[in-house]
C-alpha cells in the first residue's frame, strides 16, 4: 500500500501487524491491571538479549496517546520517541533502514 503524502494515510498498526511481522508479545500486570505490548529485536533473529529493540505502546494506551482503539505506536526502545512509527509502512521503512533487511522476510 502506498501512503498518500497529502493526507499522511497508511495502514494502522494492530495486533495483526505484529503477528504478521513476527513480534513477541509481552504480557504484564501492574496494580491489578493486565496489559500487553510487543517487542522485536534488531535484527529480529538477533540472539543477544541486550540488543536494541523496537517496542510498541501498550494495548491500553490508545486513549492516552490519542490514537484509535486497538492501534499502536512503535519506537526504538529507550530512545525517547526516536523512530516513532504510526503506520505499518513506517515500521517497514525503519526496520529496513536500521538492519538493511525486509521485516516481512521470515527468519
Amino acid at each position: 500500500m502506498e501512503i498518500d503524502p497529502i493526507n499522511d494515510i497508511g495502514t494502522p498498526i494492530t495486533d495483526e501487524t505484529f503477528i504478521k511481522q513476527g513480534w513477541e508479545r509481552v504480557d504484564k500486570e501492574e496494580d491489578g491491571n493486565s496489559f500487553y505490548y510487543w517487542v522485536m529485536p534488531l535484527p529480529k533473529d538477533n540472539p543477544d538479549m541486550r540488543c536494541s529493540t523496537l517496542i510498541s505502546s501498550a494495548n491500553d494506551d490508545w486513549e492516552f496517546l490519542g490514537i484509535a482503539e486497538n492501534t499502536y505506536r512503535v519506537e526504538i526502545n529507550d530512545m525517547n520517541n526516536l523512530g516513532l512509527c504510526e503506520f505499518e509502512e513506517d515500521i517497514e521503512d525503519l526496520y529496513s533502514i536500521l538492519t538493511g533487511e525486509d521485516i516481512n522476510d521470515s527468519k
